[in-house]
């Protein structure tokens, strides 16, 4: 009774946790689990959180308050003064050595709570949040790529797994009518009107199909692995797939490498607003209290309070700023470059697949028809076999022609999968 319950348990964690054998599953399965649990776009999405932390993290540090609480003591001893070995003491006799007093007092006692708040510097709070906010968008922008580029990717595997798929099955049919075949081959071989030669004409094209069907598995398997891993998908089934359906997209309103540019163009433009930050005047107040002393004895009477005002006006640099904004201009122009150019590659990547489409779904159509006439054809050849009216060769030459075709028209339909895929991929 135990052993059946655990048996019962395990069959049912199986199939919760894998597709059951014999179910179809499309492409949408796999884009789906692959943007779901791709650790790049999950990275994508820590890093967005990052830049909202930014956010506050530049308001914390240029308007919040900075409070701190220091306490030091100065240890400055004179030797031999007033007749003394070592002594601490801000009047130190003329023959005593020692650094000198006015500068160390002989010693100080501090402790202290300090205060700074940075005034006048809304300009650099706004370009450094400028700054954070279009990297956020440049992050946001990536994180579109990413998925774009692994949906492209995961469609591409899954389009050479349907492949495989589909010569399994043109194969399999074609061994299984072989085998048929050969049941009749070897009745007309008993009553001699075949010879055993041409038997094993037969068995020798039904192991060389056989040979092309474990090829074409082990094709599946390896593509199936790799389309697993893209996915990040965990279970070990091998699934039959269903024929994915991919149509041309029409063009976008706004292509995302123009955003992609401006972005980049953007970002340019700001890091220039930061650094030119560094040239505007800066004005900060800072304070303390608390109990600040140089004569150990007269601590409880030096307690008290002091307030400051900075300001901070830069003159000259030796021309950096100029410097700084003539590498910016540069850079952008480096972008405008790269922007013109795939503006072109795009459009004649996109005018050339259209043509090999084109010329793909013509030459479908006379495989078709070639693949209908050798369908014919094998029906026929399958009754002059059987009458014994058709030599093993022309019937093995019918088959050949027939996997051929079926061959070519599998590999035509592909190459129309990963052209769409590829169009839709730059037509983006």
């Amino acid at each position: 009774m135990r052993l059946t319950f655990t048996l019962t348990l395990f069959i049912s964690i199986l199939n919760f946790s894998a597709p059951a054998y014999g179910q179809q599953l499309d492409l949408e399965y796999f884009v789906a689990s692959g943007l779901k649990n791709d650790p790049g776009l999950k990275q994508n999405v820590n890093q967005q959180q990052i830049y909202s932390l930014q956010s506050q993290l530049i308001n914390a540090q240029n308007k919040s308050p900075q409070v701190n609480f220091t306490s030091d003591y100065l240890f400055s001893p004179f030797f031999g003064s007033d007749g003394k070995v070592i002594s601490i003491t801000p009047n130190p006799s003329a023959n005593a050595f020692g650094y000198d007093a006015a500068l160390t007092n002989g010693g100080t006692y501090a402790t202290q709570l300090n205060v700074s708040i940075p005034l006048l510097n809304k300009k650099t709070v706004s370009a450094l949040q400028d700054q954070n906010n279009n990297l956020a968008a440049i992050n946001t922008n990536t994180k579109a790529q990413l998925e774009h580029d692994l949906r492209k990717n995961i469609t591409d595997l899954y389009i050479l797994v349907y492949q495989a798929q589909q010569q399994e099955e043109y194969l399999q049919m074609v061994v299984s009518q072989i085998k048929e075949r050969k049941a009749t081959v070897e009745a007309l071989v008993k009553r001699g009107l075949l010879q055993q030669s041409d038997y094993l004409l037969l068995e020798i094209e039904q192991n060389g199909r056989e040979t092309d069907l474990s090829m074409a598995r082990i094709a599946e398997v390896n593509a199936y692995g790799a389309l697993k891993n893209a996915a990040v998908v965990s279970d070990t089934a091998i699934i039959t797939l269903k024929e994915p359906l991919i149509n041309l997209q029409p063009n976008p309103d706004t292509y995302y490498f123009r955003e992609k540019f401006k972005l980049d163009s953007l970002n340019l433009a700001i890091q220039q607003n930061v650094f030119n930050t560094k040239y505007t005047p800066t004005l900060t107040f800072s304070g303390n209290g608390g109990m600040l002393a140089s004569d150990v004895n007269n601590i409880p009477h030096n307690v008290g309070l002091q307030a400051a005002l900075h300001l901070n006006i830069p003159i000259y640099d030796g021309r950096q700023r100029k410097i700084n904004e003539s590498q910016s201009k540069i850079a952008q122009q480096g972008i405008v470059y790269a922007r013109d150019n795939f503006t072109i590659q795009q459009k004649n990547y996109l005018q050339n697949i259209q043509k090999q489409i084109s010329l793909f779904n013509q030459n479908m159509v006379l495989i078709n028809q070639l693949i209908a006439k050798q369908d014919l054809l094998l029906k026929l050849d399958k009754e002059k076999l059987q009458s014994g009216q058709l030599s093993i060769i022309e019937y093995i030459k019918s088959i050949q022609d027939y996997v051929a075709a079926k061959q070519n028209l599998t590999a035509a339909k592909v190459q129309v999968l990963l052209l769409a895929n590829q169009y839709n991929y730059y037509n983006w």
